[in-house]
């Protein structure tokens, strides 16, 4: 489970994708080590020593800004994202355990892994596929990861463990975890 939002020097999430989120042990940890500074605690949320009693952060800030990398890694939830949950042969939307990947161009074919060769695709057409190099609907491209933060914006309901993290993340319309 991850607890604490980690926002850079200038208050913005270091990374979106996935969120910057902690553990509470970690971020703890980062404020007595006087690397970060706690902007708001859990509400009803402490932890206790034999002689210690301290607030679990929600949201912290490094004390020095950190350049962020934004790029993207290539993984299965990635190309899901960049293609919509849509299989990319018969257009129909899925779920993620409905999809798998597929290689436009078959290994056996020479073709290799990466965002150019891989498309989100249904088990039926996948099977039909086969080992067959068919045109997919959209051509398989390298997002870039401002494309990706918008996506995921645009997608479903976004789970956080406090409802604050929301204006930091700039998706203020998701609902907030039991």
């Amino acid at each position: 489970m991850s607890d604490t939002l980690l926002l850079n020097h200038d208050g913005q999430p270091l990374c979106l994708l996935p969120p910057s989120v902690i553990d509470w042990q970690t971020a703890i940890k980062l404020v007595y080590l006087n690397k970060v500074s706690v902007v708001k605690d859990h509400d009803n949320w402490c932890v206790r020593s034999q002689r210690l009693e301290l607030s679990v952060p929600s949201i912290v800030m490094t004390k020095r800004y950190v350049k962020p990398k934004h790029r993207i890694l290539f993984n299965r939830k990635m190309v899901y994202l960049r293609d919509n949950y849509t299989c990319q042969y018969c257009g129909e939307k899925f779920t993620s355990k409905d999809l798998t990947l597929d290689h436009v161009k078959p290994k056996s074919l020479g073709g290799g892994g990466g965002w150019s060769n891989m498309v989100t695709c249904c088990a039926t057409c996948n099977w039909l596929k086969g080992a067959k190099v068919m045109e997919p609907l959209t051509k398989p491209y390298e997002p870039n990861y401002w494309q990706m933060v918008r996506t995921v914006k645009e997608q479903g309901p976004y789970v956080y463990r406090d409802p604050a993290w929301a204006d930091y993340l700039g998706m203020p319309d998701r609902r907030q975890t039991a």
